[in-house]
């Protein structure tokens, strides 16, 4: 096993992958491919040495990701070919939560944890806590770092509000920690990243029925209390719901928020005609969710029998992988992919995929977005203190986040 600090060595000429473009800039690399490549392009894993197939056309991405023959789940088996240095899971675990919420018959009960029904129940406190967050940076009236002060508690908090449960300020902090570990590229060893899962699996073996307990109308708690043809979840099965929930709640959800704040300020014009007519936002949150990147990866398929891609033949059990991020710029899809548009039309974006596993969290996550929005457009004099391509980023992380983004009136 090689770490995340040591490539493995790829095949003579091999493209090797993911491309290391940390910051909103997405690698020129999928323009090449879209323009000169096949439809699935081979890709090497820079730290597996896994041979991988890349797709970066919205067409051939509508045809893989609606495949029932691609599997999502068959794609997190173990063993199987990955672009990440370690498998998503903590040591002895299955990794794959919604397989097994299904299995238990509350897919129901996720499906209402995320659905309308709980954005109706979140949103008005969403709204307000994004406004509490900023009115607190507007009294200072100084340089603030909107990543730090805005865009990180506001992810928090609506996580723990909404499918957490109650969590401190340090347990917050810690999984921020240990999620950041465990979801990256590279700038950590393999054994660093291994540690952070079990440590996070441990974490919820004696706090996840405490925090199912906690007041509040939370995902975790609605799941643990789920009856189920055996009864209601063990600790070991709701400690892995709690672990699906931190990574779809905290670095996908922060990470979006500052790459979507950076998008906004970058457009002051946009955020004028928003500030005059909010009837906009929801076209802006689209918008934003199309032309802002967030994953530094893809999303995998495993072929569980031999498909065609545009001419492709992809073996039973070789991996697919979907830049989400490369299709949402293709130009053969959206007219001037590059430019922020309110008014846009076009086909659906892939913010939140295509087809069986489309994202179950995309309402709470659009409710999030738009209060953020919301709470911006109030406020159209707040501006970047630096130039955009001044902004630092993490080096390596799944999911896109600046270090800081700082920020003034």
């Amino acid at each position: 096993m090689t770490t995340a600090h040591e490539s493995a060595a790829p095949a003579s000429g091999a493209l090797t992958y993911p491309f290391h473009d940390w910051s909103q800039q997405l690698s020129p690399h999928y323009t090449r491919l879209r323009e000169t490549g096949p439809a699935a392009c081979p890709v090497v894993s820079e730290y597996t040495g896994d041979r991988l197939w890349l797709v970066t056309r919205y067409a051939t991405a509508v045809q893989v990701l609606e495949d029932p023959r691609f599997s999502s789940a068959a794609a997190m088996a173990p063993g199987c070919p990955r672009q990440e240095p370690v498998e998503l899971r903590a040591p002895g675990t299955r990794g794959n939560a919604i397989a097994l919420l299904k299995e238990a018959g509350l897919r129901a009960v996720l499906a209402d944890g995320l659905g309308p029904r709980a954005v109706r129940r979140h949103q008005e406190w969403i709204r307000e806590r994004a406004d509490v967050l900023m009115r607190a940076l507007l009294e200072r009236r100084d340089t603030v770092d909107l990543a730090r002060e805005f865009a990180l508690p506001l992810a928090r908090q609506s996580a723990s509000r909404t499918l957490l449960g109650q969590l401190g300020p340090d347990e917050e902090e810690q999984l921020t920690r240990w999620a950041d570990l465990g979801l990256r590229f590279c700038g950590v060893t393999a054994r660093q990243q291994t540690a952070a899962f079990a440590d996070m699996h441990r974490f919820f073996l004696a706090h996840a029925r405490r925090l199912a307990g906690t007041p509040g109308e939370h995902l975790l708690k609605a799941v643990s209390e789920a009856p189920t043809e055996s009864g209601r979840l063990g600790d070991e099965d709701l400690a892995e719901v709690a672990e699906l929930l931190v990574v779809a709640g905290y670095p996908t959800s922060s990470g979006f928020l500052c790459g979507a704040l950076i998008t906004l300020l970058e457009h002051p014009e946009a955020v004028t005609a928003l500030n005059r007519d909010p009837a906009l936002i929801p076209a802006a949150v689209e918008e934003l969710l199309r032309h802002t990147p967030l994953a530094t990866g893809s999303a995998k398929r495993r072929a569980t029998e031999d498909v065609q891609v545009d001419g492709e033949t992809i073996r039973a059990g070789e991996v697919v992988m979907v830049s989400m991020e490369a299709v949402n710029h293709d130009p053969e899809a959206f007219e001037d992919p590059d430019a922020f548009l309110l008014g846009r039309r076009g086909p659906a974006h892939f913010g939140f995929g295509r087809g069986l596993h489309f994202c179950p969290g995309n309402r709470l996550a659009r409710c999030l977005i738009d209060a953020m929005v919301r709470t911006v457009s109030r406020n159209p004099g707040l501006r970047l203190a630096v130039q955009p391509e001044e902004i630092r980023w993490h080096e390596g992380l799944f999911f896109r986040r600046p270090l800081s983004i700082p920020a003034s009136w």
